[in-house]
């Protein structure tokens, strides 16, 4: 409970991952749309980085660490999107496991990492939009 109280965002977004990630989606092909190739990329790449940023915010937001200590616990999101794409590849006949998901993967989450420090140092975002709490959300 802990944990669902300080993350419940990320939890959140981890379940949505989750959940399209195993998904059968035979019947969308994105990758046939002639306007926008490699689609799938686009939107691991969108994932990941939602999931990297409200990690990030909320770990912030709890903790207080410096950019230097947030960029620590990065590795977290990119180990989770490696499980997601070897269960992809083992678990569902339907879905397989790609290298250039990982890449999207790890590339929305670095792309998170540089938003959450530039947002971070930003007068009018750091007070008035994202980081507006001196205090942890809850107290435990």
């Amino acid at each position: 409970m802990y944990y669902f109280k300080k993350y419940h965002k990320t939890l959140s977004i981890i379940f949505i991952i989750t959940v399209l990630s195993l998904v059968n989606t035979a019947k969308i092909k994105p990758d046939n749309l002639p306007i926008i190739p490699h689609f799938d990329k686009i939107v691991h790449f969108l994932m990941y980085f939602t999931l990297g940023f409200v990690f990030m915010f909320e770990y912030y937001i709890h903790h207080h660490k410096t950019i230097t200590r947030i960029s620590k616990i990065l590795i977290l999101p990119l180990i989770y999107g490696g499980i997601m794409e070897v269960l992809q590849y083992t678990i569902t006949p339907y879905r397989s496991g790609d290298w250039w998901d990982m890449l999207a993967n790890g590339c929305g989450i670095i792309a998170a990492f540089v938003a959450v420090a530039y947002f971070r140092n930003n007068t009018f975002f750091s007070k008035w939009m994202l980081f507006p709490l001196k205090e942890p959300m809850f107290k435990v």
